[in-house]
């Protein structure tokens, strides 16, 4: 008896011990919980209940010169699926085709073989995206976006594209895309269990860096006329492209930088071909390569030369049996007797073989350095990706580069180059940077390049090309406003062919006077085909009623 007593006090003893102690625990616990660890609870519980959303930033618009918009965000859905999650497959599969224009077997078969979630579609409309997400479809998670919204086709190829993450990818949406991307904010708050926000619940916001607005110094109303003045010419030469660059002369910004592309080839499939394509100038360059020989005092522009209607360079080359290399025969493009002509009249008729004479004791590596001082070779400086620098001819084997160089040929440029070249010409000698967009006049390098002198002289020559009684470029004479510049034609170079007898590109490149300073303008026609009706094509008769047609545009009274 006593030993079961003994038993039963010692087990009453040992239940209150574990009481004791699971109280004593339990009461450490509960103190620990609500004074010694509540913050850290109090945090973990709060971060089951806290929800994110992301404020996204608005990418920044593209404006022209004229403050139109080009180019801007608006808001849009990302529709998104989670194939586990979604219960009738060929219902929603057909649901979607309607509303996204997608092949229904295309929808299903993407829902049947994903395992994960995935976007079916991106940059939906806003009105299509907010249908669906109405529905409340068991699997289909819309999600709000942004999409760009291009307004002018005629810029479409400068402004380029973006990602459908909005991220640059051509253009000056690639170029500035630092500036345009801006830095999400995010809003933080409590959620009750069906995800709705709490009203007594703690939030906290951090703004969206939004991104910033690019102003071009393109014209959208003159890029569109040009496009149309190219459409129309495309029909009437056949070339393979049109393209057409003018630009300020004293800031370098452009202020047209159009192209067209015949709608049957696929020679020059270049976009931006102004900036990234290379050609031979032909008689366009004819100033720069009399200007250096002006520059080394071999020549004045009153300096006479007797001009015959070809020159040999190699004895025999101009005989028709002759198939030799270097091809060592030039002529003028009209047949004529033998007159004599200053260097004036040289470059007012564009004459190939007064300029060969001109150019005939000056050293090749001089002519080549001069034209490097013109940004030949180099890139403009222009906001663009893929610009080419263009070069020239290895010329220490060639026995006719110094001749072919002088008119135009052994060297590649681009267009973009033409105009930058001109402008140096038309603003006194100083040194330019191309430019797509405003307001970078600060930037420039004003560096004097050539005397104001000797600008002064090739633009007294250019001017006497549109003045003078047997100019190239008279068609352009405009009675309250100087114009001067040079017509080019040179033969069209195509790949795995060579040189074409029935193509040419044929171009002017010129200058007009203006109360806000010069503007140069180029206008190039790739691979214009000379006509049944006629036995030649040039830059005056192709090149030039355009860019007539575009300073009427531009100044004033005209």
């Amino acid at each position: 008896m006593k030993y079961k007593k003994i038993k039963e006090i010692s087990l009453f003893a040992l239940i209150n011990a574990i009481f004791f102690t699971g109280a004593s625990f339990f009461i450490s616990t509960v103190y620990d919980l609500q004074f010694s660890k509540s913050d850290y609870f109090q945090n973990q519980a709060l971060s089951f209940r806290e929800k994110v959303e992301v404020l996204e930033a608005a990418r920044g618009s593209i404006y022209d010169r004229n403050l139109n918009v080009i180019s801007s965000s608006v808001q849009s859905f990302d529709i998104g699926i989670r194939p586990n999650e979604v219960v009738e497959k060929k219902e929603l599969s057909e649901i979607l085709s309607l509303f996204l224009d997608i092949d229904e077997s295309e929808i299903h078969h993407q829902i049947e073989s994903r395992n994960s979630f995935f976007y079916i579609k991106r940059n939906v409309d806003f009105e299509i995206g907010n249908e669906i997400k109405s529905w409340n479809y068991k699997g289909i998670y819309p999600e709000i976006s942004s999409k760009r919204i291009l307004h002018s086709d005629a810029l479409g190829k400068i402004v380029g594209r973006v990602d459908p993450d909005n991220n640059g990818i051509e253009g000056l949406e690639l170029y500035y895309d630092g500036l345009l991307t801006g830095t999400d904010g995010e809003l933080r708050y409590e959620a009750a269990p069906n995800g709705s926000l709490i009203p007594q619940g703690e939030i906290s916001t951090k703004q969206p860096i939004h991104g910033e607005d690019i102003i071009l110094s393109l014209d959208g109303d003159l890029q569109y006329l040009t496009e149309n003045l190219c459409a129309q010419a495309l029909v009437e030469t056949k070339a393979y492209n049109c393209s057409v660059v003018f630009a300020n002369a004293l800031n370098g910004e452009i202020i047209i930088s159009a192209e067209k592309k015949a709608e049957e080839t696929e020679k020059f499939n270049i976009n931006l071909i102004s900036g990234r394509a290379n050609y031979e100038p032909g008689s366009a360059l004819k100033i720069f390569t009399i200007g250096s020989a002006i520059d080394n005092q071999l020549i004045k522009p009153t300096t006479t030369f007797e001009v015959d209607d070809q020159i040999e360079i190699i004895e025999d080359s101009c005989l028709k049996s002759y198939q030799g290399k270097d091809k060592g025969c030039f002529r003028d493009f009209l047949k004529h007797e033998k007159y004599t002509l200053s260097v004036k009249e040289i470059i007012e008729r564009s004459s190939n073989v007064g300029t060969i004479l001109a150019t005939k004791s000056s050293d090749i590596e001089d002519i080549e350095e001069y034209l490097k001082k013109f940004g030949f070779s180099q890139k403009t400086g222009v906001e663009l990706s893929g610009e080419t620098r263009g070069n020239f001819t290895e010329y220490n084997t060639c026995k006719t580069c110094l001749s072919s160089l002088s008119i135009g040929y052994s060297i590649n440029v681009s267009q973009y180059q033409m105009v930058k070249a001109y402008s140096i010409i038309a603003n006194g000698g100083k040194n330019i940077s191309l430019t797509l967009t405003r307001g970078n006049e600060g930037s420039q390098n004003t560096k004097q390049i050539i005397s104001e002198e000797s600008a002064n002289q090739l633009k007294d020559l250019l001017i006497n090309v549109v003045e003078g009684k047997n100019g190239t470029g008279k068609s352009l004479r405009m009675d309250n406003y100087t114009i001067g510049g040079k017509t080019g034609t040179s033969r069209t170079h195509i790949e795995g062919i060579g040189y074409s007898d029935s193509r040419f590109n044929t171009s002017f490149t010129g200058f007009i006077e203006t109360d806000e300073g010069p503007v140069v303008g180029s206008v190039l026609l790739w691979g214009a085909l000379i006509s049944p009706s006629s036995e030649y094509v040039t830059g005056g008769s192709t090149a030039a009623p355009i860019f007539k047609t575009i300073v009427s545009y531009l100044v004033p009274g005209e």
